[in-house]
């Protein structure tokens, strides 16, 4: 019986002392090289997804003179596209990545599944605001109908708006846990707002363009 008890407290003495060896080789791999090229792979997964992609096939459309880019705005004619996607929401993605990733712990599914909810309503009101007024362009024709690119538009959209609402609800939590306010909260925040910016601007544009007489 003693033998017996001794053979547990070994057992338990020993999955202790397995436990912060765990612990050391996570810390070492998501606190050195790892979380770097974590952050990096984000930044580059948005830029590439984000404008890359599209800026390459608006390049290739309009060297075949295809009369989708002919009769549509594309890719490489919003500011929002340019500077946005392909500068401000990398940074901002990045800086997340590294928030999130510190507070890796609190990723339970309920939390993951709240983000991906709120991204996914995010995504449908764009769209839906989009085609009830009419705002055609390359990845919308016509209204309510989205061709390939206006799927990938919308995956990325969906992406992204998911990955910031993650952020969003660690940040929540932090602020009510320790009462302060992350500094990445605010590098987020100036970076969504001046994509916005650019976003208004773009189509501000696109109702001035409208009130232009056509030759």
């Amino acid at each position: 019986m003693v033998e017996g008890r001794l053979a547990r407290m070994g057992g338990l003495a020993a999955r202790v002392a397995r436990g912060p060896a765990r612990m050391g080789a996570e810390s070492t791999f998501l606190g050195g090289s790892g979380v770097r090229a974590f952050i990096f792979a984000v930044g580059f997964a948005t830029f590439a997804c984000g404008f890359l992609a599209g800026a390459l096939l608006n390049v290739y459309l309009i060297a075949i003179h295809d009369p989708l880019v002919d009769l549509f705005r594309a890719s490489l004619s919003y500011e929002s596209a340019i500077f946005g996607d392909g500068l401000l929401l990398p940074i901002v993605n990045m800086t997340a990545a590294g928030f999130i990733v510190k507070r890796r712990a609190q990723l339970t599914s309920a939390v993951v599944w709240g983000a991906l909810l709120m991204g996914l309503t995010v995504t449908a009101y764009f769209h839906v605001d989009q085609a009830v007024h009419g705002i055609v362009n390359w990845a919308m024709p016509t209204p309510w109908h989205w061709n390939a690119i206006g799927l990938w538009h919308a995956l990325y959209m969906l992406a992204v708006t998911s990955w910031l609402s993650l952020f969003l609800i660690l940040t929540v939590q932090v602020v009510g846990r320790e009462r302060r306010v992350p500094r990445e909260a605010a590098v987020v925040l100036l970076g969504v707002v001046a994509f916005f910016v650019l976003l208004r601007l773009d189509y501000w544009a696109l109702d001035l363009s409208l009130l232009l007489p056509r030759s």
